[in-house]
């Protein structure tokens, strides 16, 4: 039987409009202590993917896992790099059956959900607006992604600081992600004077999850708290701050 797992990154010396995760010492356990016990609970390891090389030891059902990555993009994708680590991780492990792959300091788990995930989804965190966010709106953009968001402005803003599904989803997403990063990236460098991906990926995940998997996306309390709600009695299976 294969294994579950919840998959969190923290990558330093990366510049990071949001966190600012560019701070060449962090601690890591510190950083992952609430999401570490929320999850222990359940006797389930958590995967830390770091690039920091200090030494740590972490506690007995947390992995911390050396990863190295891809430092030469033109401009600032330091949370993109997050999804290239988690995609090369999970290619390395097909011993992992299931995971949950969420931010590492703001999220909890209140309840298992590995019962419930269905082959064949992907279950995402959401907020209580559209895709006219400002975190989206304000982003620069491809214009492939400025006129589906144009056209698809009323869809909810989905957030992948939980996502949760089988390996196979899981790594179909990834690919997806990792692929159009890619590709903005080499566009970026030969037509530097088009639009291209800016500081933040909730803009392409959307796209993403809404175009490549209509079908396939479950969202909603069954898989987060409210956004920024602060709960913790809840049957949802992660709080999301």
């Amino acid at each position: 039987m294969g294994k579950n797992v919840v998959i969190t990154q923290f990558l330093t010396k990366i510049p990071d409009e949001k966190t600012d995760q560019d701070l060449e010492e962090v601690d890591i356990i510190e950083k992952t202590h609430d999401l570490y016990e929320s999850t222990a609970k359940f006797g389930i390891e958590l995967h830390t993917l770091v690039n920091s090389s200090n030494k740590i030891t972490p506690p007995s059902l947390e992995k911390i896992i050396q990863v190295e990555p891809f430092a030469n993009y033109i401009s600032n994708k330091g949370r993109f790099l997050r999804w290239e680590v988690t995609f090369e991780y999970l290619l390395q492990h097909p011993e992992i059956e299931k995971a949950a792959i969420v931010d590492a300091s703001d999220v909890e788990m209140l309840n298992y959900p590995f019962e419930q995930v269905k082959s064949g989804m992907l279950y995402v965190g959401d907020e209580d607006n559209d895709l006219t966010g400002t975190t989206i709106t304000n982003d620069a953009k491809p214009g492939y992604l400025s006129e589906f968001i144009s056209k698809n402005r009323h869809l909810q803003l989905l957030n992948t600081g939980v996502l949760v599904g089988t390996r196979e989803m899981l790594l179909e997403f990834l690919a997806v992600m990792v692929k159009l990063t890619a590709e903005d990236a080499v566009n970026e460098k030969f037509f530097p004077e088009q639009a291209h991906l800016g500081d933040f990926e909730m803009g392409i995940a959307c796209y993403i999850l809404y175009k490549f998997f209509p079908e396939h996306v479950c969202h909603g309390r069954l898989v987060t708290t409210h956004y920024k709600y602060y709960e913790r009695n809840s049957k949802a299976w992660f709080k999301y701050k």
